[in-house]
């Protein structure tokens, strides 16, 4: 009996060892809706810590221009997200680590002071592109676009 104790311990060790890691999941395009409403949020409600963590290190940014995370984090801070419409909300699961979303943003941010306001609103068809980040599983943006709708 003791041989075949060992030789079952011996079989399952080895089958354990060779195993291929358990892929990942698919999300549900709900999971990725979620993500990015709450990213504007939290935009909105100038929780730039929070804000911060849901953007990759590497998030570029492309409208009329190019930038990073820390540039726009620090237009985030200049000009606060009044309010905002995401409309047609679509997702694309591109694989089971990222996905993209494609809506059409109405915006309106003001610039200014409370007492001399700025406001600029904005009409963008907008996409985010979210990545899965190995190790930790979160969920983070790693790119955005927008382009402006014609009248």
């Amino acid at each position: 009996m003791r041989p075949l104790l060992l030789f079952l311990a011996l079989a399952a060790s080895s089958s354990a060892q060779t195993a291929e890691p358990a892929a990942t999941p698919t999300p549900a395009p709900v999971e990725i809706v979620n993500l990015e409403q709450h990213l504007w949020t939290t935009m909105a409600e100038g929780d730039f810590a929070t804000v911060r963590n849901l953007f990759a290190t590497d998030f570029l940014e492309v409208d009329d221009r190019i930038q990073a995370v820390d540039a726009l984090l620090i237009n985030l801070k200049h000009c606060k997200l009044e309010s905002y419409e995401l409309r047609d909300l679509q997702v694309r699961i591109l694989s089971s680590d990222s996905a993209l979303t494609a809506y059409h943003a109405v915006n309106t941010f003001n610039c200014g002071t409370e007492d001399k306001p700025q406001r600029k609103s904005y009409d963008n068809n907008s996409t985010t592109v979210w990545v899965r980040q190995h190790g930790t599983g979160k969920w983070l943006a790693q790119a955005h676009t927008e382009t402006p709708v014609k009248p």
